[in-house]
């Protein structure tokens, strides 16, 4: 009998398991896809995230035309090479920047929403819109 109630538990257990890995995975993959917005003060910018990682981290680039800039996402910031730092967390993303910063932003209605803060002085909202 305790078997079989053991048996009941692993099963109930990876089933919630499951459900949960799903859950999450749907979460974060709203989050692929290509963003659009500006930026004051450094003009318009592109988010492009390819994937996100089962840790939250986000895979892809962020694209600043106005000043032919690209940064790509890595495992770490890294100034001297360029590469962002972007974690997705439930309905929010955070970006570390190269240029400096930190983007805290929001999923709400198809659109990122937040603000983009450098050091103590520069704090800026920000929208970034899903593009077709």
């Amino acid at each position: 009998m305790q078997a079989a109630i053991s048996r009941r538990f692993v099963a109930i257990a990876g089933a919630l398991t499951v459900a949960s890995m799903a859950h999450a995975q749907q979460a974060t993959s709203q989050f692929v896809g290509r963003w659009t917005g500006h930026v004051p003060g450094l003009g318009n910018a592109e988010i492009v995230v390819t994937a996100v990682r089962a840790n939250g981290q986000v895979d892809g680039q962020m694209v600043f035309p106005d000043q032919n800039q690209t940064f790509t996402f890595g495992e770490k910031l890294d100034i001297a090479k360029s590469i962002n730092h972007g974690v997705v967390q439930g309905p929010s993303l955070t970006i570390e920047t190269a240029m400096g910063g930190t983007y805290r932003l929001n999923l709400e209605s198809g659109s990122l929403r937040g603000e983009y803060v450098r050091g103590n002085t520069y704090k800026v909202p920000v929208t970034f819109q899903k593009a077709t």
